[in-house]
């Protein structure tokens, strides 16, 4: 077990950074102690950022300004159907689109060659490596030095581009804005008429196939137009339908009337008196008609006249004595006749009908199988139809809307008025260097650095810098304050701690000082 003046002796050893507090002071006395480490490290740390500060090289940005308006390119067209065609997207998102475009790989890619990579980076082209190599190095320096910004709700873009050498930002940055709106115009509509040509001529294909079906079927039925022969055929029915009622009508009607005049034909006699005439009357009519003739000639007080008329008198007066004895003459009843004639008619008329009517009922049953073998076919001829339709009328959507995309292709890459350029980028006159903010850096590192180094080593030091600190550690007054002494050759033993006397000393030296 240790003495006290042991424990006294060991915590005599102590430096002072095992103290529990130290002072503002106790911080300031250790770095003035440690001046000259202090000195040494901010000295180097300064001349070396000094150095950096002076080699930084002046950079210049050339700045541009794009102005982005709702263009055609952005409003949707579905690419089948019509459902939520001219919808469009907010100006925001349009401008961000835009800001991605600009700044994609493929665009940087396009203005590093258009200016030349060894123009615009001579240390990426000289080094050794692959060409790739090199093209990917030149992305990430020109990524680097590009600022694409914008500012919330405007329709603008500002382009900046910063490199040593005033012209060459400038002709990057316009070269960057070239590609862009050539990279553009390939991404937005460069592919679309292709591709819709190339789905018209699919389409195409497939509709002449459907028509080449179609044909092999009407031409496998004996069909030459379905609908037309199906129309006909329907309105065949319906008109033998009705010629058919028409010759059962006229066919009954004529039995009827046959049967009639058949009876009325029995009812007549066969022969019947036609007439009968005597000599004076048959005299009356011819002088009758002599006196008629003659008076075209004579006057009426002319001689042949009054023999005529003489002799008509005396027919009368023969006559309106009684009838003479006449003659009578039979003969057949030519109403019978007659009606034998209406009944010959009227059966042939209906053995007509009837024979009609036969060949009607025949014609109907064969437009109704055909009707029916129509209707059999009908499905699969509309099938064929439907699919011939479809293909047809998406074959003409197509078409139109590739016509429409070729259109505006070619708009777009004679004009791009949605993307105009405010300010086209020029040479800049001033540069910018970081020297300043170099100097800054590296005086607060240096400070920070020295600082730590004199803290660092003042702390690893068994001494103590003041009185107060030395007072906190050994938990014992500092009576008095001693001048460091200058280190022997030969260092002498130390005492041991049993020689030394049991009672608390009075008085404890403090190696150090000012």
């Amino acid at each position: 077990m240790k003495t006290g003046a042991e424990a006294r002796a060991e915590r005599a050893w102590f430096g002072w950074a095992d103290t529990p507090r130290l002072s503002l002071a106790d911080l300031a006395a250790m770095l003035w102690t440690e001046r000259f480490l202090v000195l040494s490290v901010g000295g180097a740390i300064c001349a070396l950022g000094l150095v950096a500060a002076l080699t930084a090289p002046k950079t210049y940005t050339a700045r541009s300004e794009l102005l982005v308006r709702l263009g055609q390119e952005y409003v949707y067209q579905p690419t089948a159907g019509g459902a939520g065609a001219g919808a469009t997207p907010d100006m925001q998102t349009v401008v961000n689109a835009e800001m991605r475009m600009i700044g994609s790989g493929s665009v940087v890619r396009s203005a590093i060659q258009s200016v030349g990579l060894a123009t615009l980076y001579p240390d990426i082209a000289a080094a050794p490596g692959a060409d790739a190599r090199k093209l990917a190095a030149a992305e990430r320096a020109f990524a680097q030095h590009l600022t694409i910004e914008t500012a919330p709700q405007t329709p603008a873009i500002g382009l900046s581009f910063e490199h040593r050498d005033p012209d060459v930002a400038a002709r990057a940055l316009n070269a960057l804005v070239e590609q862009y709106l050539t990279h553009r115009r390939d991404v937005l509509v460069g592919g679309e008429f292709e591709a819709l040509s190339s789905q018209t001529t699919d389409l195409s294909t497939r509709a002449g196939v459907a028509t080449a079906a179609m044909a092999a079927f009407l031409t496998a039925h004996e069909i030459g137009d379905f609908e037309s022969e199906l129309a006909a055929l329907a309105a065949r029915a319906g008109d033998i339908e009705t010629q058919l009622l028409t010759a059962q009508t006229q066919r009954g009607e004529a039995e009827a009337r046959a049967s009639s005049l058949r009876a009325r034909y029995q009812s007549e006699p066969e022969e019947i008196q036609l007439y009968s005439e005597s000599d004076a009357r048959r005299e009356l009519v011819e002088a009758q008609v002599e006196r008629q003739q003659l008076l075209s000639r004579y006057q009426e007080d002319a001689l042949p006249v009054r023999e005529v008329d003489r002799r008509i008198a005396q027919l009368e007066g023969f006559l309106a004595g009684g009838d003479p004895a006449s003659i009578t003459r039979r003969g057949a009843n030519p109403v019978r006749q007659d009606v034998a004639s209406q009944l010959y008619g009227i059966e042939a008329e209906a053995r007509a009908q009837r024979g009609r009517e036969q060949a009607l009922t025949r014609q109907r049953q064969d437009v109704r199988d055909r009707l029916r073998a129509m209707q059999a076919l009908e499905p699969q001829f509309r099938q064929l139809q439907r699919e011939r339709a479809i293909l047809e009328a998406s074959v003409q959507n197509f078409a139109t809307r590739a016509e429409d995309a070729r259109a505006r292709s070619q708009m777009l890459g004679r004009a791009t008025d949605n993307i105009s350029s405010v300010q086209r980028a020029e040479a800049p006159s001033q540069g910018k260097s970081l020297r300043w903010p170099i100097m800054i850096v590296t005086l607060l590192i240096a400070f920070i650095v020295a600082l730590a180094a004199g803290l660092s080593r003042g702390l690893m030091r068994r001494s103590f810098p003041t009185p107060s600190s030395a007072a906190r550690a050994l938990e014992a007054p500092v009576l008095a304050v001693m001048p460091r002494r200058a280190p022997a050759k030969r260092t002498a033993k130390p005492v041991k701690a049993a020689h030394a006397p049991k009672a608390q000393p009075k008085l404890t030296l403090v190696e150090g000082g000012a």
